[in-house]
C-alpha cells in the first residue's frame, strides 16, 4: 500500500456505516491506523541521499567508502507481497452474488405479494360481506361450518379427536 492509498481512506464514509454498538471499536481502529500513519510519515519515502565525497575525504581506509556506497545504492527494501487483495475481491464477488440472489428472491416475493394484494382489493369489503361470502373467500377460518366441521368446543384437542377412526377408539370394546 502506498502513502497515497493510506491518505485516501475516507474515514467519515466508513464511520457512517459502522453500527452504533461498534463505534468504540471503530475509534480504536482509526487511532491505531493514525498512529501507524504518523510513524510511516516520520520516515522518508526514499533513502536519504548521502554526500559520498565528504566520506571519501574523511575516511582513511581505502575502498571502504566505495564498498558502502555500492551496497547502499544496491539496497532494496522489499515491500510485503499483497496476498489479501485477491481474497477480498473474491469475497466481494461472492457477497455481490448473494445480494443479487437475495434481490431476485425479493422481487419474486414482491410480485407474489402484489398478486395477493390485487386479489384482496378485487373482493368486496369485509364490512359488506355475509358470513357465507367470508367463509367462501377464507375456508381456513370456517371452524364448525360446512366448510370445516368440528365439534364443540372448537379446540385443537377436539380436532385431533375428530380425526380418530373408529378402529382407534378402544372404549367401545368395554
Amino acid at each position: 500500500m502506498s502513502r497515497r492509498a493510506i491518505k485516501a481512506i475516507n474515514w467519515s464514509a466508513i464511520a457512517e456505516r459502522v453500527p452504533e454498538e461498534q463505534k468504540g471499536l471503530f475509534v480504536a481502529f482509526k487511532a491505531k491506523s493514525d498512529q501507524y500513519l504518523r510513524r510511516m510519515m516520520a520516515n522518508p519515502e526514499t533513502s536519504p541521499k548521502l554526500n559520498w565525497e565528504y566520506y571519501r575525504k574523511n575516511v582513511t581506509t581505502p575502498g571502504l567508502v566505495e564498498k558502502f556506497q555500492k551496497e547502499y545504492e544496491a539496497l532494496q527494501v522489499p515491500f510485503p507481497a499483497d496476498k489479501y487483495t485477491s481474497l477480498i475481491d473474491g469475497e466481494e464477488k461472492k457477497i455481490l452474488q448473494e445480494i443479487e440472489e437475495f434481490r431476485q428472491k425479493c422481487e419474486q416475493d414482491i410480485e407474489k405479494f402484489s398478486e395477493t394484494v390485487a386479489k384482496l382489493k378485487a373482493i368486496m369489503p369485509y364490512n359488506d360481506m355475509t358470513i357465507e361470502e367470508f367463509l367462501e373467500y377464507h375456508p381456513e377460518c370456517a371452524a364448525g361450518t360446512v366448510y370445516n366441521p368440528s365439534i364443540w368446543p372448537h379446540t385443537p384437542l377436539m380436532k385431533e379427536c375428530e380425526n380418530l377412526s373408529p378402529e382407534d377408539d378402544d372404549d367401545d370394546d368395554h
